[in-house]
């Protein structure tokens, strides 16, 4: 992968992320209303169809409250998937070029690895565990911009919101152009 690949990649991780929480906004209430009837079409490379029902997904679109609870999962899954498919492209990346120690002492790196895995696995949001390699170095805190991560957190929840997932992402998009070869 070049530079230029990576950027591009990443990229389209940022415009998933911006595509998705624009359109879940978009579709009109009467829109869902009329897809009750409908089912989507998918066709395997071999031509075999398959059907899925869309009443369901329209129901809950078409009321409120759970349109409200399906638009928040659907945005906490672009949440997880920009965190984790960012980290993982950079360090892919950094490892086939030989920078990972440059990623690595970036301040905010630990930070970046810590939300990746809390939004990734199992209850996302959750501070599962403290990594066992600052555990090691006697790191009890990381920190990126005002935010800290402290690990007397761990079981507890953690809020990170869309804002700061963008703000964290375009910071590392912008190590990726000015640091990296």
């Amino acid at each position: 992968m070049t530079k230029n690949e990576l950027v591009g990649a990443l990229h389209n991780v940022l415009n998933n992320f911006v595509f998705g929480i624009v359109s879940s906004r978009f579709v009109a209430q009467e829109t869902w209303e009329k897809l009750a009837t409908e089912r989507a079409v998918f066709q395997a490379q071999q031509g075999e169809l398959l059907h899925v029902e869309l009443e369901p997904l329209s129901r809950n679109m078409a009321n409120p409250s759970d349109r409200k609870i399906l638009v928040e999962e659907f945005e906490k899954s672009l949440k997880r998937a920009m965190m984790s498919e960012g980290h993982e492209l950079i360090l892919w990346y950094c490892e086939e070029t030989k920078q990972y120690q440059i990623y690595k002492t970036e301040p905010w790196f630990q930070f970046a690895r810590i939300i990746r895995n809390m939004v990734s696995h199992k209850q996302g949001g959750v501070l599962r565990q403290w990594p066992e390699d600052l555990k090691k170095k006697g790191i009890s805190q990381v920190s990126w911009r005002n935010r800290i991560i402290y690990e007397k957190m761990v079981g507890k929840a953690i809020e990170f919101t869309h804002h700061e997932a963008l703000q964290l992402f375009k910071d590392q998009l912008d190590f990726v152009v000015n640091k990296l070869a």
